[in-house]
């Protein structure tokens, strides 16, 4: 037996019978060193070997713990997840990124999804609080102003059961989490329409989702810091999404009774633009000719031929795995005491869905 399998052997079974409990902390490597007589190498290749088979994981500066076993009758071992959707747009692969991490270390996800309604976001936390889940991963309805579930998400975390908050956040709420800089997206889209010559720019958004309406004042701000704010007009608002949001009939709307068009606009995601799309061709407008458009997400609807829709990237699947090894972290270490909170820089796709125009003064 090589050295580093007898350090292995020894670890395997202190965990198998109990006496290196989850979460608990394995001797130190100099220690390990000492007790069998190795090098530090030995230690490491063990170490390495016992992390990829999910025994035990590391984190740096602290050491190495042990991670989740599926026999621990303590931990169901369930992790309950809830988005507005689960089977359509960029959620897919944000589960996708969730499941990828969560199978390789014995956890199993319990879909949900809210639809974007706050009630039934609520019965659904209810349900997995009935269900004993170990923690809980959620796109949270939200809007920016009072009404959400922080509350009953707060009696999770407050009972040990750890949240993390994917895609949006609560202001002053002590949650981990993982997010676009939504403000910051909104400013790169609407630079770029500006570095394209573009000075008539709209917003088509949601304003009863907080991420979407961060989109939109960073718009704002950026074109107020150029002394062309958004005319009152152009600024077109709705509510919900999905297939019982009010996008479409927004957009009709605007196009019925708007008397000068923007040169572009941009949209607070890429099913938004979409609606916004297909109202500008019944009214016999083309994109990008008459209307250049930008999206959100950069969504499999960005990247369809037919639409080609330049867009602020998701990464989707990134940020479902982000979110479950902040949880992970969170259920294995509940002696650190840590909430981990991370924000991801946006990044645009240019694609053919926007208009060059001629350089004008500002």
């Amino acid at each position: 037996m090589k050295k580093y399998e007898r350090i292995e052997r020894w670890i395997r079974a202190a965990i198998g019978e109990g006496r290196i409990s989850p979460g608990e902390k394995l001797p130190s490597e100099s220690q390990l060193c000492q007790q069998f007589g190795v090098s530090r190498n030995a230690v490491r290749q063990a170490i390495r070997n016992l992390t990829q088979e999910g025994w035990v994981e590391s984190i740096k500066g602290v050491g190495t713990f042990c991670r989740l076993r599926v026999s621990d009758s303590r931990l169901s071992t369930n992790i309950g997840f809830v988005d507005f959707f689960t089977s359509s747009y960029i959620f897919p692969e944000i589960i996708r990124g969730c499941d990828h991490v969560l199978y390789k270390r014995g956890f199993h996800l319990l879909l949900n999804q809210s639809e974007y309604d706050l009630e039934k976001e609520r019965n659904i936390l209810l349900n997995l609080r009935r269900k004993r889940v170990d923690g809980i991963i959620i796109a949270p309805v939200f809007d920016g102003g009072e009404r959400s579930n922080a509350d009953l998400l707060q009696e999770f975390q407050d009972a040990g059961i750890p949240v993390v908050l994917i895609d949006s956040y609560f202001p002053n709420r002590d949650f981990g989490m993982v997010a676009l800089d939504d403000r910051l997206g909104g400013r790169a889209a609407v630079s770029f329409l500006w570095e394209k010559g573009h000075r008539r720019i709209g917003v088509f958004y949601q304003d009863d989702y907080y991420v979407k309406v961060l989109r939109k004042e960073g718009i704002e701000e950026f074109l107020r810091e150029k002394g062309v704010p958004v005319r009152p007009e152009w600024l077109v608002a709705f509510k919900g999404q999905g297939p019982n949001g009010e996008a479409p009939e927004a957009a009709e709307r605007f196009f019925a009774k708007v008397q000068a068009l923007p040169t572009a606009f941009v949209c607070s995601n890429d099913e938004d633009a979409l609606h916004l799309m297909r109202a500008a061709e019944r009214q016999n407008l083309k994109v990008p000719d008459d209307l250049s458009v930008v999206g959100f997400d950069d969504s499999n609807i960005a990247q369809l031929d037919q639409i080609a829709l330049t867009s602020i990237h998701h990464p989707s699947f990134h940020m479902g795995e982000t979110a479950t090894n902040i949880l992970l972290d969170e259920i294995l270490h509940p002696e650190l005491r840590f909430v981990t909170r991370t924000v991801v820089a946006p990044i645009l796709v240019e694609r053919s869905s926007v208009r060059a125009l001629q350089p004008v003064r500002s």
